[in-house]
């Protein structure tokens, strides 16, 4: 079977500097999943292609003349990806008070455009995901307590009649809910039912070990011992490539 590769990162050049141009096209040249789809010299011209291309991100430098940087992501669509590129780091905190994806001082150095093109990858990936990302809040009760808790600190939900324990770091929480319809929306790289009562996230998993009824037993981080019945504990091994 021969697996797609993901499309190209789509990228627009913007800078009234052509030599500085010139060297970002030099820099992006080593990722061979991108593409230039244009360059800009101003911000009007930027507008302009921005909506035209559609591109998966700006490289977007902030002092030009008429139409400075900040002006244009002003003005962009709120989805629109910025990653600016400036030889001045005293409009960083403005930057990403516009939601900017990145922020490089130049000279650009190669690792650090790397790592903006990773936080692009990392977006797009999660942007077209059907599953909660990682990030996403869920709001918990525990008693008269609630708590906004991150989808990605919760090591372990249990079923219980109408409602879910999720286990985090601050304590278990209840959920109303089934875990029919949690499952869908969870990302089956980062999550594995374990029986039928229970999931967790699979790097909360700190030790396997095989049972005396032919399944496993796992650990969490937090100490705690759960049974994984015999039809989880097979795609467990083949998840972890462990013998039988």
């Amino acid at each position: 079977m021969t697996l797609l590769k993901p499309p190209p990162l789509r990228l627009l050049l913007v800078d009234d500097e052509r030599l500085a141009r010139a060297e970002l096209r030099r820099l992006l040249a080593a990722h061979t999943d991108v593409e230039v789809v244009s360059e800009a010299s101003n911000g009007e011209e930027a507008l302009t292609l921005q909506a035209e291309l559609q591109p998966d991100a700006l490289l977007l430098d902030v002092q030009m003349p008429e139409q400075d940087g900040l002006a244009v992501a002003r003005a962009l669509d709120a989805r629109a990806r910025i990653i600016f590129c400036t030889a001045h780091a005293s409009f960083a905190v403005e930057a990403f008070d516009l939601n900017a994806l990145d922020y490089l001082v130049k000279p650009v150095a190669a690792e650090r455009l790397a790592q903006a093109l990773e936080r692009l990858r990392a977006e797009l990936a999660q942007r077209h995901s059907p599953y909660l990302p990682d990030e996403h809040r869920v709001l918990l009760r525990r008693g008269e307590q609630m708590a906004l808790i991150r989808l990605g600190d919760i090591a372990l939900i249990e079923s219980r009649d109408n409602y879910l324990e999720l286990h985090t770091p601050q304590g278990v929480f209840l959920l109303p809910g089934s875990l029919t319809r949690l499952l869908p929306r969870l990302d089956p790289q980062r999550y594995q039912q374990i029986n039928r009562q229970a999931l967790l996230r699979l790097d909360a998993i700190a030790k396997l070990q095989h049972s005396a009824e032919a399944g496993l037993q796992l650990q969490l981080h937090s100490g705690q011992w759960l049974a994984v019945s015999r039809r989880q504990s097979q795609a467990l091994r083949q998840r972890f490539s462990l013998g039988d």
